[in-house]
């Protein structure tokens, strides 16, 4: 006998209850809460209930609606206002883009790098320096298929070092909320346009030592503008 996959009353209330808190607590538009609800009720319909709890799957069809919508919420954002690691979530999320063959529009690293440089407290030329090493990493072709919220923190840090102050890769992860993993690696290929420019080569190269403080402090780094 086939099981029955439509969800009761009291299962869809809940879930949509739930949805709608995590919405109004990350601030997101209407329309992406609508496709969170089609999402969730959907997956419900399909039985994922039997195989996910229902904070899970309502946190993860969020995150998709925001990644369909390109409304830049972060795995962490949704584990904050749900309760569920990101890494469930995560999980969860590539099961419903599979599932449900969602076009999920490639990311813009520059759309989290207002939000990234405004927690870190960077001025407005650490920002726009930032900019165009994300501007100089789409023109070369490395920015493709890289985790565009760890581009943008990786490209915040590294401006922070070129414009005097040493901030760690720690506190960039955590401001972007991401693994500090995450920041190293989208490091490697902005370092290198920095680097080695087409047609000229830098006077000094940049000092990339991070302080153990995990503090944000001013210390003696050649300031270069770099022509992309």
């Amino acid at each position: 006998m086939s099981r029955d996959h439509r969800p009761n009353r009291s299962e869809a209330g809940i879930g949509l209850g739930e949805l709608k808190q995590f919405s109004e607590k990350l601030s997101v538009p209407d329309a992406v809460t609508a496709e969170a609800a089609s999402i969730c009720i959907d997956s419900l319909n399909r039985g994922l209930k039997y195989r996910k709890p229902l904070a899970l799957i309502t946190a993860s069809s969020l995150y998709a609606a925001c990644r369909v919508r390109e409304v830049p919420r972060t795995l962490d954002d949704l584990a904050a206002v749900s309760g569920v690691h990101r890494d469930e979530i995560a999980k969860c999320y590539r099961l419903l883009v599979n599932e449900f063959d969602l076009k999920i529009p490639v990311a813009d690293p520059a759309e989290y790098l207002a939000r990234v440089a405004s927690r870190l407290k960077v001025g407005e030329k650490v920002e726009a320096n930032a900019l165009e090493m994300l501007s100089g990493a789409q023109k070369a072709g490395i920015s493709a298929g890289k985790d565009p919220i760890g581009l943008a923190a990786s490209a915040v840090c590294l401006a922070s070092l070129l414009d005097g102050l040493n901030m760690t890769q720690a506190i960039a992860a955590e401001a972007a909320g991401v693994t500090e993993v995450t920041v190293r690696n989208q490091s490697k290929p902005l370092r290198k346009i920095l680097e080695v420019q087409p047609g000229r080569t830098p006077r000094t190269r940049p000092s990339w030592h991070e302080p153990e403080t995990g503090r944000l402090t001013h210390v003696e780094v050649p300031v270069r503008s770099y022509a992309w």
